[in-house]
């Protein structure tokens, strides 16, 4: 049986949802930020969300790293493909418009999930894809919501 995540990951997970929620309700609430009135903060959770999708890939590529001695070479490569593939996507829909980028990232949020689903959970703990699933959920809701602000 494999070993349960550590509680540091549970709430550094969790705590990485703050943004998208403070973001996200700023936007729904039309709220003006002292000092920041200009600031166009769907970009800064565009940017973000982004961010996150960097750190999603990663974890492609530290399970390749980690496993790459007992991985078949096409497993292999599936792995570091997917470990920049949301990245690449993720920076060429910075490019769209604001509504439109928070969309496709929500879109990617998910599509990660199920490559993750499909090609990692099993190599590691259960509780990582448990985690995963909900964190999915939670910022897919949070970035459509956000896209309808900005629209």
């Amino acid at each position: 049986m494999r070993k349960p995540l550590p509680k540091v990951m549970w709430w550094l997970g969790y705590g990485g949802l703050i943004p998208f929620f403070v973001l996200t309700v700023i936007l729904l609430l039309g709220i003006s930020l002292p000092g920041l009135e200009s600031a166009r903060l769907g970009w800064w959770l565009a940017t973000y969300a982004a961010v996150v999708l960097s750190f999603i890939g990663a974890v492609h590529w530290g399970v390749a790293l980690g496993m790459q001695d007992r991985l078949a070479e096409n497993e292999l490569a599936k792995l570091l493909l997917f470990s920049v593939l949301p990245t690449v996507v993720a920076w060429f829909s910075l490019l769209l418009p604001i509504h439109y980028t928070l969309y496709v990232l929500a879109a990617l949020i998910v599509l990660a999930y199920i490559a993750d689903s499909i090609l990692l959970f099993s190599k590691l703990t259960g509780d990582y894809g448990r985690m995963r699933l909900h964190l999915t959920i939670i910022v897919t809701l949070l970035l459509v919501a956000a896209g309808v602000a900005v629209s």
